[in-house]
């Protein structure tokens, strides 16, 4: 049999998870084959999060969200990666909780440190691929939010957000500015 390159499966794996790429109507036997591998060395696997899904359909993978997307200039079909739905849940409830109402009472350069070394470490796993539209509409929030949370701070009652600029949180607070240019890396 002749088979070409593109053809064979391809195992992506990142410490136990791991997905498997295959042509359409390999998946039942390549599933089969690595349950068979892996009783052999008295593993199991999770039934659960095991599933059959067609390329176009998609899947979230360490945070990502990965599906076939067809472009909007040459319409051909690419691989979009971009942080997931869940991912960005969890990064909003994140800096929910750095930005609350208990920490009205820490100083500002103290929360917004706090904040930056979230934003860095976060945008620096997922500055990805397709992640710059989903950064940009983050960073809009993180800089509502923290208006938000420097009007309660300073006891403001009218005029919502008024005396904060974006660039003042940016020069004055030291909000960092996460990247919005994703660069096209490969893992």
């Amino acid at each position: 049999m002749n088979q070409k390159v593109e053809d064979k499966p391809v195992l992506v794996r990142y410490a136990d998870d791991f997905v498997i790429l295959s042509m359409p109507g390999q998946g039942t036997a390549l599933r089969q084959r690595l349950r068979q591998w892996l009783t052999a060395r008295g593993l199991t696997l999770n039934e659960e999060k095991t599933r059959l899904v067609q390329s176009r359909e998609g899947f979230n993978f360490l945070g990502f969200s990965v599906r076939w997307q067809q472009g909007r200039k040459s319409q051909r079909w690419y691989c979009h990666v971009q942080p997931s739905a869940k991912t960005e849940q969890r990064f909003r409830d994140q800096v929910r909780h750095i930005l609350n109402h208990w920490n009205q009472h820490k100083h500002t350069t103290e929360v917004v440190h706090e904040l930056n070394t979230f934003l860095r470490g976060w945008s620096g796993y997922f500055h990805f691929r397709h992640s710059s539209q989903v950064i940009w509409d983050l960073q809009g929030w993180v800089r509502a939010r923290l208006k938000g949370w420097l009007w309660r701070k300073h006891g403001r009652t009218k005029g919502k957000w008024i005396g904060y600029p974006d660039a003042l949180l940016h020069e004055r607070y030291g909000l960092w500015l996460m990247p919005t240019h994703a660069p096209w890396k490969r893992a």
